[in-house]
This record gives C-alpha cells, structure tokens and sequence, in this order.
C-alpha cells in the first residue's frame, strides 16, 4: 500500500511466498530511494502495519547515490538506533 500511496514512486517492493503459515507473503525486497522521497508522509498514512514512520534522525549526505537507497537490511538495521517524536500536547494541556 505505501509503494501505491508514494506520489514521488521512490518505494520498490518485491514479494515472495512467506514462511509462516498465518501470512501469504512477505518482500523480499524493499526498497525507498531517499533522492526520490519528497517526505510528503503519504506512505506512513498508507501503511496498516505503521511499519514506516517519520523521525528526526535524516541523513541526506552520502559520498555515493547507492549509500541513498534505503535498503530492508539498512532500514532494520536503523531500527534500534531511532527515537520517535514524542506527540505534540494540545495547547489547552500546556497552560
């Protein structure tokens, strides 16, 4: 669903057969070009297991465009090391 909600088409996604019995498939392959993304957020709304999320950690500096391919083992990889931003409080709880 993200891949189809990307207006930029910077997510490629190639599925297999999964080896669990509950799901039918999985990707084999998943991909985000970051040269692509225009950070609209329409993937992370698209997506129904909030696999893909938003953070502050952005590092668009790289000595090669291939290091700018967000592969599924550097984005795992990533995982560990992400803090999320906290919800912002409305302004009535801020008084």
């Amino acid at each position: 669903m993200c891949a189809t909600a990307c207006p930029a088409e910077c997510i490629a996604i190639e599925a297999e057969e999964a080896p669990w019995e509950d799901r039918e498939k999985h990707p084999k392959r998943f991909d985000i070009d970051m040269l692509r993304c225009i950070f609209c957020g329409m993937c992370v709304e698209a997506c129904p297991e909030d696999a893909i999320v938003m953070t502050e950690r952005t590092e668009l500096v790289a000595e090669s465009r291939a290091e700018l391919i967000y592969t599924k083992e550097k984005l795992l990889a990533v995982e560990d090391r992400v803090t999320l931003t906290p919800p912002r409080r409305p302004l009535e709880d801020a008084r």
